[in-house]
């Protein structure tokens, strides 16, 4: 069965029809959702696009693959999904026009091909994806990339007949700019403030790349292919809107559809904890591919039955840059736990979940220290499990860019 596996940064879930949006956002997605499964309780494990990225090749947190924001690189240790699939017979191409993920990041190993926006080092690259962003604005493209990414792929989908597994990334939804027109005011209002002007513009940037992926599964139908293509759609985290807190339930969950014909059931939602880990072996397990290594996360499907999931997700972001803070996010049905490298740490429940603290009320330490435990519980676990594996726990990026700030 060929694999499609697409990547929608910044997409929030409650931006999509499937998961309760009362616009018309994601008429196709929608359409996916009903043909296959969709998972309810998905959470990134890094809302960067780098890290993000790495866990779902790798089936590890960044904790033990160290590709963060710090490091800007994946070690070469991990075994990806692509040189595991290419292994076993795979024509595998990765169309991603994020410049954090290319092969210049590590990110490219397993991948016959690896369609970037962006080409040459960390200085030429940047003047290059400026260049082409100037162009487009002049050229009225108003996309990030996704155009061209969707060409590109339907280009090298047509060269050859042989299985494929493709990776393919859009940027747009994670942008905080208004979307490509008409798309910038299908659901804008106006008599609306900046705010609902923003979200209306997600909205927009959702139903341009429902359009992208449409033209997508349209190409397949036409080749006959489409009824035997897996077909995974994924994110990295929610756009956090309005300078909201990071790390939060908003930023954190992801929508996950899963579309297999023949080997999964049509409508069907599943309410386990899923992460971006648990992608790479569920893909496996239902080709029937062996995995050469352990992965962190887990087979969410096996043997036509839904695995258990754990009580909590977890999820990290890195210094970004000198005098940032590390994060590290502890999240489950009723709400989560946030540390900082600073230990301005928060209990956070969300609305619908269990009640919020008042404004100004005290800080309840009994539950800061019960969820503290919690995550530093697994990341020794983790540490122990990446050393059992011959991976270290993490990876320390290189001294020349590891930053002294506060916390360290």
């Amino acid at each position: 069965m060929d694999l499609l596996l697409v990547v929608l940064e910044g997409a929030r879930v409650d931006h999509l029809g499937c998961y309760g949006a009362t616009a018309e956002t994601t008429p196709f997605l929608d359409q996916v959702a009903r043909q296959g499964v969709r998972f309810t309780e998905a959470f990134t494990t890094a809302p960067a696009a780098l890290p993000a990225h790495a866990s779902l090749l790798s089936g590890l947190f960044a904790c033990v693959h160290g590709a963060t924001e710090e490091s800007g690189a994946l070690p070469v240790a991990p075994v990806l999904l692509p040189e595991v699939l290419r292994a076993a017979g795979y024509r595998t191409a990765a169309f991603c026009p994020d410049p954090a993920v290319s092969p210049a990041s590590g990110c490219g190993r397993g991948f016959d091909s690896f369609y970037t926006a962006r080409g040459g080092g960390r200085l030429t690259g940047r003047a290059a994806d400026y260049a082409r962003r100037a162009s487009d604005r002049v050229l009225g493209r108003a996309d990030a990339g996704a155009r061209r990414t969707t060409h590109a792929l339907l280009d090298w989908l047509r060269a050859d007949a042989a299985p494929f597994a493709v990776l393919v990334t859009f940027r747009e939804a994670a942008l905080e700019q208004r979307p490509p027109a008409p798309y910038d005011r299908l659901f804008t209002s106006p008599t609306a403030d900046a705010s609902a002007t923003r979200r209306a513009w997600h909205s927009g940037a959702l139903r341009y790349l429902d359009l992208r992926l449409q033209e997508i599964a349209d190409a397949l139908i036409a080749e006959g292919r489409w009824e035997r293509t897996m077909v995974v759609v994924t994110g990295t985290g929610g756009l956090a809107f309005d300078g909201a807190a990071p790390m939060r339930e908003a930023s954190l969950r992801m929508p996950l559809l899963w579309r297999a014909p023949g080997l999964l059931p049509a409508g069907f939602v599943v309410d386990e904890i899923a992460q971006l880990t648990d992608i790479a072996p569920t893909v496996l397990g239902l080709l029937g591919v062996a995995a050469p290594s352990a992965w962190q996360g887990r087979a969410l499907l096996r043997d036509g039955a839904v695995t258990a999931g754990p009580r909590w997700a977890f999820a990290e972001s890195y210094r970004r840059q000198p005098g940032d803070v590390r994060r590290k996010a502890v999240w489950g049905r009723r709400g989560g736990f946030v540390w900082q490298s600073d230990e301005a740490n928060a209990i956070v429940n969300e609305p619908g979940t269990a009640p919020a603290p008042r404004e100004g009320a005290p800080a309840d330490v009994a539950a800061i220290d019960r969820m503290r435990r919690v995550l530093f519980d697994w990341l020794a676990d983790a540490e122990r499990w990446a050393r059992a594996q011959g991976l270290e726990a993490e990876t320390a990026p290189p001294p020349a860019q590891r930053w002294r700030g506060a916390g360290e």
